[in-house]
């Protein structure tokens, strides 16, 4: 069995997934960690724009090796399942 490889995370930067701009941004940066946000970041209203934002931008080429995470929304909200079902497929 392989050791676990672990990676410092100095710097993690939050980027709204409702930005195509900031995403396309936060590729170029030396941030650690790129953390793509549906939940707070996000409008009601561009929600489900955004998550499809979020699952294309993950699928693209283009990052400089940062980690990267999804923030979903609340899980009392009408969208955290969604959230989870689109960005895990």
């Amino acid at each position: 069995m392989t050791a676990p490889t672990y990676r410092p995370r100095r710097t993690t930067l939050a980027v709204p997934g409702s930005s195509q701009k900031m995403i396309d941004k936060a590729k170029t940066l030396p941030a650690d960690e790129i953390f793509l946000d549906l939940e707070d970041a996000v409008a009601a209203p561009a929600k489900v724009e955004a998550r499809q934002r979020i699952v294309d931008a993950l699928n693209a080429p283009g990052w400089s090796g940062q980690l990267r995470s999804v923030r979903v929304n609340d899980w009392t909200t009408e969208w955290t399942y969604a959230d989870v079902v689109e960005v895990v497929t």
